[in-house]
């Protein structure tokens, strides 16, 4: 579609309005990519996950979001080998608990929402990662038992 179009539709100013419905910054961040499609097929699809999380919404009031953020930064910097610091750790813990959340919550729904859980099955869990981090992080910090040899350093 060509500039004109968008703006005959006000399609940006829609944009802008379902994303104050937003409860994440991910979830932010995708709106501002999204495009029209001129495919059918994908229309249909995108029609189909919109019902079903529509369905969702009505069944239970509301989906566990919490902790799921754009983490792409930290992942492009972890690709680079660069170290990362307690808060972008603590943001990984609590992106990797609200996937498990949101797995966990899709679990049982599949009549509501049948797209959207075979979404889910691709969600890995990634519990002893979380865990790890949990444990080694306090108040924004590397904690010194997060393992012995940092103990023995700091004493």
């Amino acid at each position: 579609m060509n500039t004109s179009t968008f703006e005959k539709l006000q399609y940006n100013e829609l944009k802008e309005i379902v994303k104050e419905y937003c409860v994440s910054s991910l979830g932010k961040y995708r709106i501002d990519k999204l495009i029209p499609s001129s495919h059918i097929g994908t229309v249909n699809n995108r029609l189909k996950e919109t019902s079903e999380g529509r369905a969702l919404l009505d069944y239970s009031g509301s989906i566990p979001l919490q902790g799921i953020m754009n983490i792409d930064n930290i992942i492009v910097n972890v690709e680079k080998g660069a170290l990362l610091d307690p808060e972008e750790l603590t943001n990984i813990s609590s992106f990797l608990r609200g996937c498990r959340k949101i797995k966990s919550y899709l679990k049982e729904k599949e009549f509501y929402a049948p797209t959207l859980c075979s979404y889910s099955n691709s969600i890995c869990e990634l519990k002893e990662i979380e865990a790890e981090i949990d444990n080694s992080i306090r108040n924004n910090m590397v904690d010194s038992n997060a393992s012995k040899e940092l103990k023995r350093i700091r004493r």
